[in-house]
């Protein structure tokens, strides 16, 4: 494996991709581009989970996958973080030929409010808010699937649970600051409209996949229930699982990223497996 950490933008080093890719070596898939997963960790736009990030970026390279870990802006106003991901995408692609990666096999893979990231390119990937300030195309923006763990599809969906806010230490109510992130201090009702991903899903949103738990106390389970039905509704291809119990955050839902033993749950677990063969499948379908 060939790890490494590359900048994003030049006006900030908080935003980065770190990189994990399977080296190619002479004994195996010799030159063969692999799929690739760009993870987008949760942590309520107020910093990016370690838990939701190397720990998942090994069991996808374990499988197969180049996989990036998108450290995006936090603390900031949308559309910037949507930019970061926007950004990541085109280096995947504009370097596929050195890291041997299919450019037409990139999913994205959030959790919580990288699930809302994630699931927000998914929708709106098509729009010029997105494409026109960089310099690019719709089509070079797209992501090929989208894998959402306990996602944040609207706003108001969210319990206001209180979370610190780093450096200074302040206690916030992650409700709040995801609504003032995504939509501002005075939103208009057109905003709000945009925002509610569920009302945005198209023909165009790629395939998906998507994960939650019934028990979810911070971001509801409706919000994975609104975006199934949507994506039912605009006939493009999803599968979804909610399973019965399980709080917020569970990552991978094993030893492996539990930081306490309530978040260690076994029936959960399996979602990792479900969800790289579904990515299987999907791949079947587009040869």
């Amino acid at each position: 494996m060939l790890s490494s950490a590359i900048p994003l933008r030049e006006d900030t080093s908080q935003v980065y991709l770190e990189i994990y890719v399977l080296k190619d070596s002479p004994e195996f898939q010799t030159g063969i581009r692999r799929p690739a997963v760009i993870l987008c960790p949760g942590g309520g736009y107020l910093m990016t989970s370690d838990r939701e990030a190397e720990p998942v970026a090994l069991r996808f390279l374990a499988r197969g996958y180049h996989v990036f870990v998108l450290r995006y802006s936090v603390q900031t106003r949308f559309p910037e973080p949507m930019l970061d991901l926007a950004r990541a995408i085109l280096m995947v692609r504009a370097r596929a030929g050195e890291w041997l990666v299919d450019p037409d096999q990139i999913a994205l893979c959030g959790f919580s409010a990288g699930g809302h990231l994630a699931a927000s390119l998914g929708v709106l990937w098509d729009k010029p808010l997105l494409y026109e300030p960089l310099g690019v195309s719709a089509e070079q923006i797209r992501p090929n699937a989208l894998i959402l763990g306990y996602p944040v599809i609207d706003l108001e969906l969210v319990a206001n649970f209180q979370m610190t806010r780093e450096p200074e230490g302040t206690q916030v109510g992650i409700r709040d600051h995801i609504l003032s992130t995504v939509l501002g201090p005075d939103p208009t009702p057109e905003l709000c409209q945009q925002y509610r991903l569920d009302l945005q899903v198209s023909a165009a949103t790629p395939p998906t996949f998507i994960w939650h738990t019934a028990q979810d106390e911070l971001v509801f389970a409706q919000n994975a229930l609104r975006f199934a039905i949507a994506l039912a509704e605009h006939h493009v291809p999803y599968e979804l699982h909610i399973f019965e119990s399980g709080p917020h955050g569970l990552s991978l839902a094993d030893e492996t990223t539990a930081g306490e033993p309530r978040m260690i749950n076994r029936e959960s677990q399996v979602w990792i497996d479900l969800a790289l063969a579904w990515l299987w499948h999907r791949r079947e379908q587009d040869t």
